[in-house]
């Protein structure tokens, strides 16, 4: 969520850029980082559950082709992703537990 609209400009350009983007349903690292700096569970606004994002949509909605895998069955399709330089987003949704 920092930069996606450099979605867009991969679209604009067609870059054969391939991003996966791996959902883990939040900010995990800035949470694990409260956590060990400052010993602070109050993760405020670093979820995105309520409602979820769907980075694959969005992608699409800014111009690149875009899947989503919510199975590690799906994973096969990263390397025919990167056989075909284009400017698409793969999401793989991962365990959004701390």
């Amino acid at each position: 969520m920092y930069s996606i609209q450099a979605l867009w400009t991969a679209a604009h350009h067609k870059l054969p850029l391939t991003v996966v983007l791996v959902n883990n349903g939040g900010y995990r690292i800035i949470k694990q980082r409260l956590r060990a700096f400052h010993n602070d569970e109050r993760f405020i606004g670093m979820d995105f559950i309520d409602p979820p994002v769907d980075f694959a949509a969005v992608a699409r909605g800014l111009g690149l082709e875009a899947m989503r895998i919510d199975t590690p069955d799906g994973l096969g399709v990263l390397a025919e992703a990167f056989r075909n330089p284009a400017p698409k987003l793969i999401e793989v949704v991962v365990d959004r537990s701390l």
